[in-house]
């Protein structure tokens, strides 16, 4: 049965004229907006004690007490009288009445953007609303047959344009012209608990997170399927020849593992890295390995072989990338650029000892990068440097919007930090030289004779480690793991020594050239280190060094790294890390072993989200789309907001957006009806759930007021959104009609504890008065 609604009578001063003449249903308010353009209306959510109705309320312009034209007789509209036309409630906006399909977002007709699960996915100036989007089931669910093993459906919205924020010291007023900024950072939580493991081999190289099957069984291969973790085993202690590929995933709260595959002709090199995504442009992702015989090998999403390449120079971390912007992407190796589709040698140079993708030049083309060199993707040379490397990361350290390449020497464990500067006569400049990695650390340190005695340093990373807005450099060596400045690498006038942002101690002595990722677990601005040596895996405090946890995690090093990734879809990120027993290397607490690949997550849930793929080595997020496609023309990782980093993954955007409630109070003065009307109202910048108490009360209750009532919300309310709520009055205290004892309003009023916070209590109290004036 559909009722009709009629509207309740609320000015901003809280003050409404009796009429003299009819109860609540014959009065009649002008109406506005807010987000959404709900309505002032009286929807009899009943109370059966109180005989209580609650409305929404728009909350602009003030209620009058009578309304002129022709046009729209409130008494007979279904909806709402908008100037001179009867408008559905939910398209009134304002004086104007939107038109199917638009949605009133702060006193303007606009049409909803894009569905969106956070607002990342959003353009700059929008947000993500969700109250136009669908509940997602969350986790993993559960479909039927074949593949089929659940999906993940995260909570969706629409994009909306931003309202305005307010300035510095502005309220935002009621009605609202601004919403001003409101967050909630929780404490920082790093107590890491083992949600998962597998642990059926040795694994001593970089895992890969990547889609590969239709989970949820929608037909697509998706973001909203569930990752799978893909990574080459090895037996014997036999880390250089065949080797076997493993896909597993998170199902249901299980380790399921999908597929494994071993390939006795050019078999795969288990030491080395691989890579993922789509490479021959039809629906699906596929994986790159190297083989035991330096080629490369690609294998389909279900472990099926596809192609072999001819040898090109060797490969060690193959990556994937489309270099000729033609939406078919290529693979780059050590020295060789191949076709994706068909693993055919399209380009070759000079062995660049694990170049990356990227353009290092600001040409609006990718080239092939090396620790020494600069070339395009057909073999042209860009630039060549006299310096010596293995290692490369690319950043803007000096946030020109120009890259700068960051280099790691493995033989003399040192870092050179140069870029591509066509201007000049060499084609390059040389920002940093030969700076030690292992700072005041000795050598000596490991054994002599052993690798981090002698050489040091890993793939290198890049990311605001000290939250100054300034990228900065981290590397792992033989004894130590270092962090250095990058404002200073990029200031001539600080010396080479005083680069070192923080130095601590570890134990790689049998590779020295382990890899490390880097993430914003606790989104403070400042980048965590997530590294293991030989012994344990452990989470470094970025700006500091200082190690926030640790566990054992044995391994015998090669380049391998730990991942971050969300790899079971519960919304929250996780570690993924690598381990081996095939050595004589135990931990030193308790003398154990680990074996295989374990998933770490925070005990709480309170790690930020995080996309759901990590896709190689030399990941850096503008490289793959979150469902595993390549970009045909890749954005400047240094360019876009919130990164200009590498290896490291990012945290959406409005992670940690708070709702902000606060309150109106006035009378509600009928022929033969007194009570009380409060507007609650969100001006923060999430939404806030139902069920919110709202007290009334004559006198101030921080006083010893008393409590005349108390009513819930009954809708979830978004940024800027308002409810009314009516609470009869029949027998108020004395002084309250009168305006002698003021009347107060609490919102979130004596509520149990909840999940959300405000980001602000101090404005959950208003006043108002009891007094109604009788139009004269």
């Amino acid at each position: 049965m559909q009722r009709r609604t009629t509207l309740l009578v609320l000015s901003l001063s809280g003050v409404v004229a009796c009429s003299g003449g009819g109860g609540r249903e014959s009065t009649t308010s002008t109406t506005a907006t807010t987000t959404l353009g709900e309505t002032a209306t009286d929807t009899a959510a009943t109370d059966s004690d109180t005989g209580s109705t609650t409305g929404t309320d728009t909350g602009t312009a003030g209620a009058t007490t009578g309304t002129t034209g022709p046009s729209c007789d409130p008494t007979t509209c279904d909806g709402v009288c908008t100037g001179d036309v009867c408008c559905e409630a939910d398209l009134a906006c304002g004086d104007v009445c939107c038109a199917m399909g638009e949605v009133c977002s702060f006193g303007a007709c606009v049409v909803p953007g894009d569905e969106c699960i956070d607002a990342s996915e959003c353009a700059e100036d929008e947000y993500c609303e969700y109250a136009l989007g669908e509940e997602g089931g969350g986790g993993t669910g559960g479909g039927t047959g074949g593949m089929c093993m659940g999906g993940a459906e995260f909570k969706t919205g629409k994009c909306l344009p931003k309202p305005p924020e307010c300035a510095e010291g502005q309220e935002p007023g009621d009605p609202p012209t601004c919403i001003a900024k409101c967050e909630v950072i929780p404490e920082p939580s790093f107590d890491p608990q083992l949600k998962f493991a597998w642990t059926g081999g040795d694994v001593m190289m970089a895992p890969v997170v990547i889609q590969l099957d239709d989970d949820n069984c929608d037909g697509i291969v998706d973001e909203k399927d569930i990752p799978e973790i893909v990574f080459l085993t090895f037996a014997g202690g036999d880390y250089n020849d065949n080797g076997t590929m493993h896909a597993i995933s998170i199902v249901d709260g299980m380790v399921v593992q999908k597929w494994q595959t071993f390939v006795p002709t050019d078999p795969i090199h288990p030491g080395r890295s691989i890579a993922a995504g789509n490479i021959d442009g039809q629906p699906g992702n596929e994986i790159v390995t190297c083989t035991a015989t330096g080629k490369v090998r690609a294998f389909d999403a279900n472990g099926q072989p596809l192609w072999v390449s001819s040898y090109a120079g060797g490969c060690f971390m193959p990556s994937i990338a489309d270099f000729d912007q033609d939406g078919n992407p290529e693979v780059l190796t050590q020295a060789a650029v191949l076709d994706g589709a068909t693993g055919a040698t399209k380009a070759t140079f000079p062995n660049l000892a694990n170049p990356v993708a990227a353009d290092a030049d600001s040409d609006g083309v990718l080239e092939v990068v090396g620790p020494t060199a600069v070339y395009e993707a057909d073999g042209t040379l860009v630039a060549q440097t006299p310096l010596a490397g293995n290692r490369v990361a690319v950043a803007d350290f000096d946030l020109d919007a120009n890259p700068e390449i960051a280099v790691i020497d493995f033989q003399t464990h040192t870092y050179h930090v140069w870029r591509v500067a066509p201007a000049l006569p060499n084609g390059y400049q040389i920002v940093r030289q030969g700076i030690d990695i292992n700072g005041p650390l000795s050598p000596t340190l490991c054994p002599a004779g052993s690798a981090g005695s002698m050489y040091g340093g890993g793939p290198p990373t890049i990311a605001d480690f000290n939250g100054d807005g300034t990228p900065d450099l981290g590397v792992a060596g033989g004894v130590g793991y270092a962090v250095f400045d990058g404002a200073k690498i990029m200031d001539p006038n600080v010396a080479d020594t005083d680069t070192t942002l923080w130095i601590t101690q570890t134990h790689d002595c049998s590779s020295a050239q382990t890899g490390s990722a880097v993430f914003d677990f606790d989104g403070d601005g400042s980048a965590e280190v997530v590294y293991s040596d030989e012994w344990y895996l452990r989470i470094y405090r970025g700006s500091d060094g200082t190690v926030l946890w640790e566990t054992c995690n044995t391994t015998g090093t090669l380049q391998e790294l730990p991942v971050v990734a969300d790899v079971d879809n519960d919304g929250h990120a996780d570690i993924v890390a690598v381990s081996n027993s095939y050595s004589s290397i135990t931990c030193p607490m308790g003398g154990t072993k680990q074996q295989g690949v374990r998933i770490f997550g925070d005990a709480e849930g309170k790690w930020v989200r995080t996309r759901r793929i990590w896709n190689q080595h030399s990941y850096h997020v503008t490289n793959v789309e979150e469902d595993g496609s390549i970009p045909a023309i890749e954005p400047p990782n240094w360019t876009q907001p919130r990164l200009n980093n590498f290896r490291q993954n990012v945290q959406p955007l409005g992670e940690f957006a708070a709702p902000d409630l606060v309150a109106t109070v006035g009378p509600y003065c009928g022929n033969d009806e007194y009570g009380l009307i409060a507007t609650a109202r969100n001006v923060g910048q999430a939404a806030v759930p139902a069920g919110v108490p709202v007290g009334f009360y004559a006198g101030d209750p921080m006083l010893g007021g008393t409590l005349l009532g108390t009513l819930a919300t009954t809708k979830e309310l978004y940024s800027a959104e308002a409810e009314q709520l009516y609470l009869p009055v029949p027998n108020p205290p004395a002084g309250v009609m009168e305006g002698t004892t003021p009347v107060f309003v609490v919102v979130d009023d004596g509520m149990p504890p909840h999940p959300w916070k405000e980001c602000r209590t101090d404005n959950n109290l208003a006043e108002g008065t009891g007094k109604c004036n009788v139009a004269g």
